[in-house]
């Protein structure tokens, strides 16, 4: 347990100007939200929720350049020490994964804020229990959907690229993986859209259809709008978890053979 404590105090060392610079960007995001001042009430709200989603992608880049530095700390001899330490291989991903999971839970947990103020501004005033969806069960479902594998798929991939240096600079196979995760994550959301709604779905949001009846916007989504919300498949969600824990246990294990 000490062990753990002290690579989490690790974790804070390193990335706590990344987590300070990616939660002070949502006063940014909000000052942006702030200056649309579109008369049409469809275009406002469009703009307004595509700069929550850019706020949502970049939170998403930035969490997984936090949690990828481990070459950089160890080319350096930035903790050394600590990272070479007793504690397994699994402990130090365990640590890295819950300090960025605790940043990105309280960014898009805000986020979700966020949202509700948007939906405020255009009139709408859900109850109580799609503010409580849009505060956490969606912001939660988004993280363990796709953050959770990102992150994953970027630890992963540094321990790999670090532990193995095939063909010369370490480099060479990191960039090997960069250029295959689109057609993975392609080939992987394929397969979730096959079985997607396969479970009984999870209806969310039943408080903000209104805002789509009042916007009488048209969606091409894969998801079903009906008056009671929207219908969220549970597939996705249990798919990368299991997915993300795979990836862990892969990376926690290269690590142990490396210090072995």
């Amino acid at each position: 347990m000490r062990g753990f404590k002290t690579l989490l105090w690790l974790e804070y060392r390193r990335s706590r100007v990344w987590a300070a610079a990616l939660l002070g960007s949502l006063a940014f995001w909000f000052w942006g939200l702030n200056q649309v001042t579109v008369s049409d009430f469809t275009e406002r709200a469009g703009i307004r929720v595509a700069i929550v989603s850019v706020a949502a992608a970049v939170g998403l880049v930035v969490l997984c350049f936090m949690i990828g530095r481990i070459r950089g700390e160890t080319r350096r001899g930035q903790y050394q020490m600590l990272l070479l330490t007793p504690p397994s291989g699994y402990v130090h991903i365990l640590a890295r994964v819950l300090f960025a999971l605790g940043t990105g839970i309280v960014y898009y947990v805000i986020l979700g804020g966020l949202l509700w103020w948007v939906a405020a501004r255009a009139g709408i005033h859900p109850d109580a229990g799609s503010v409580l969806q849009l505060l956490l069960a969606g912001p939660f479902y988004g993280i363990g959907a796709v953050v959770l594998p990102f992150l994953s798929w970027t630890v992963l991939l540094m321990v790999f690229s670090s532990a193995f240096r095939l063909a010369g600079p370490s480099w060479v196979p990191g960039i090997v993986m960069v250029a295959g995760t689109p057609f993975l994550f392609r080939w992987i959301s394929d397969g979730i859209v096959r079985l997607s709604y396969s479970l009984t779905a999870w209806s969310m949001f039943g408080g903000f259809t209104r805002l789509i009846d009042r916007a009488e916007m048209e969606f091409e989504t894969e998801v079903v709008i009906t008056s009671q919300g929207a219908l969220i498949p549970q597939e996705p969600l249990w798919i990368m978890l299991a997915l993300s824990i795979l990836m862990l246990e892969i990376a926690g294990r290269i690590w142990q053979e490396v210090e072995g």
